[in-house]
């Protein structure tokens, strides 16, 4: 395998040849399905199910049509909550880093929930908005608000402080330092407490559709692993990971199509 290196001191790191590169996920992925595959052969099918077992009932499910209802379900619970949580958490960010008295009020509140276990106020959610799906909402909204909340703030204190007394200089106003300065020199950490969140809303819809009340992927998950019915149970898994994967790309696109900027500073630097 070829290695392109750049000095020892430089901080670049070790390369393989830029043809091998999308080979190898794709070898990785492989390896694991094949290594996968032949341990089958020795365990037991309800501990683990091979691939091919996964795959074939994965098509028994979407075909007789099992997994599509629950999985639109939890997809609209998904997006609904978390885009609302995310919006939420860049206007209270922007909102605390622009004002130091807004800022000092919300520390103490922002701080206790941000420590406290998020599943372990599910009662108070089902006994404030009752065993429903605004309910589930409630969960996922709360999952996700907290580290786009976070890092909207830490992005806003940490603009640098050149900006500033830049636009200052050009007399900018407060509505257009915010808009001009600010929030694009936070996008990154936006971005950043976004990829987070959209990982935690996964989490968040699957959680409360255990908890709350069993319904969609989170229904399928507790029968099929009540049942033992492995292949099943890990053909659903398969399907809420494909939702994280749709999020990265999901995210991707955004910073690609809307700030191309941070790409072509960060590729800058490899």
């Amino acid at each position: 395998m070829t290695i392109a290196a750049g000095p020892v001191g430089g901080g670049r790191r070790l390369r393989p040849a830029r043809w091998l590169e999308p080979l190898l996920p794709i070898a990785a992925v492989a390896a694991m399905l094949g290594a996968w595959q032949w341990s089958g052969r020795y365990l037991n099918p309800i501990l683990i199910s091979t691939p091919t077992e996964v795959g074939r009932d994965l098509v028994e499910l979407v075909a007789r049509g099992v997994i599509l209802e629950p999985l639109a379900e939890s997809l609209e619970e998904m997006v609904v909550g978390g885009l609302a949580g995310i919006a939420a958490g860049i206007a209270i960010g922007v909102v605390m880093g622009r004002y130091q008295v807004v800022e000092k009020v919300l520390s103490p509140f922002v701080n206790f929930f941000n420590a406290t276990p998020l599943v372990v106020i599910i009662p108070l959610v089902i006994i404030w908005v009752g065993i429903s799906q605004k309910a589930r909402l409630l969960f996922v909204f709360l999952i996700v608000l907290w580290p786009v909340l976070l890092n909207t703030l830490a992005g806003i204190r940490n603009v640098s402080r050149g900006y500033v007394d830049l636009g200052a200089a050009f007399g900018l106003t407060e509505a257009q330092m915010l808009w001009k300065v600010s929030l694009p020199a936070a996008v990154p950490y936006i971005l950043a407490g976004a990829r987070v969140a959209a990982g935690l809303a996964i989490i968040g819809m699957i959680v409360s559709e255990m908890e709350i009340s069993l319904t969609g992927l989170g229904y399928l998950l507790i029968t099929y692993g009540n049942s033992f019915l492995t292949g099943r149970l890990l053909a659903v898994v398969l399907v809420a990971s494909l939702f994280g994967v749709g999020n990265v790309l999901l995210l991707r696109w955004v910073q690609a199509a809307f700030f191309p900027w941070i790409i072509g500073s960060a590729a800058d630097q490899r």
